[in-house]
């Protein structure tokens, strides 16, 4: 082999590390997101008084209240964002909230409204 073909294949090398790393990192920053997300949703749970105030219904109301130390759990980790709204689906023993979060930097959340199915 040649030394234009080591140089090449060294550019092409540290090229494609260079990716690898910066998806790595994506992924990292993808997942203490979440991580927050949900942290955002377990702080909101454990005041009583501001689930009253922020949920739907008061059967969504109710079982927060009832379980709220029970622990948050991802079944299907579906996220959808709607103008600033972000809807976060968790489960709460048996049963799937649809939590919706505002985003107040890059950081913090605050939960706005749950819902229960």
């Amino acid at each position: 082999m040649n030394l234009s073909g080591i140089v090449i294949a060294e550019i092409y090398g540290s090229i494609l590390l260079l990716i690898i790393i910066l998806i790595i990192i994506m992924l990292f920053i993808n997942d203490l997101i979440r991580k927050r997300m949900v942290y955002a949703c377990r702080a909101t749970l454990m005041d009583k008084d501001k689930i009253v105030q922020i949920a739907v219904d008061e059967k969504t109301a109710d079982y927060l209240k009832s379980n709220s130390n029970q622990e948050l759990y991802r079944v299907d980790d579906f996220i959808s964002k709607e103008d600033d709204l972000i809807r976060y689906k968790l489960c709460l023993k048996k049963r799937s909230f649809d939590f919706y979060l505002e985003k107040k930097d890059f950081w913090n959340y605050k939960v706005v409204a749950i819902k229960m199915y």
